[in-house]
């Protein structure tokens, strides 16, 4: 078909479903830049994008995934109490804390022409 033209109600035809597409695309364009800008503004209000997209995620979803997806989580919880990590969040800070206080302070970095006098 390349080098040959098509009759005029399939030019017509294709070039009505360019069109569609085309406008379908901008409009797409349109919604994702103020997608972008609603994310900005619940960023810059202090809430987690993650946790938005979670929510909207479980929003969305049918009674079957909300439980598949709640499911794993309560599977999670059960994995990481036998493996003693902090399944909430005074516990993880507690942790981290106590992580924190038992880090030694680093050494003091040496310049290149000190590690030679050695």
């Amino acid at each position: 078909m390349a080098g040959q033209d098509i009759g005029s109600n399939a030019a017509a035809e294709l070039k009505r479903r360019v069109d569609r597409r085309v406008e379908k695309l901008d409009v797409i364009a349109e919604h994702m830049d103020e997608l972008k800008e609603m994310k900005a503004e619940d960023k810059s209000d202090g809430f987690t994008e993650a946790a938005i997209m979670d929510s909207v995620k479980l929003r969305r979803a049918d009674a079957d995934k909300v439980l598949a997806t709640l499911t794993l989580e309560a599977e999670k919880d059960v994995y990481r109490r036998a493996n003693g990590i902090p399944t909430d969040l005074d516990a993880a800070s507690a942790a981290a804390s106590a992580e924190a206080q038992s880090v030694p302070d680093p050494k003091a970095k040496r310049g290149k022409r000190e590690a030679y006098r050695d």
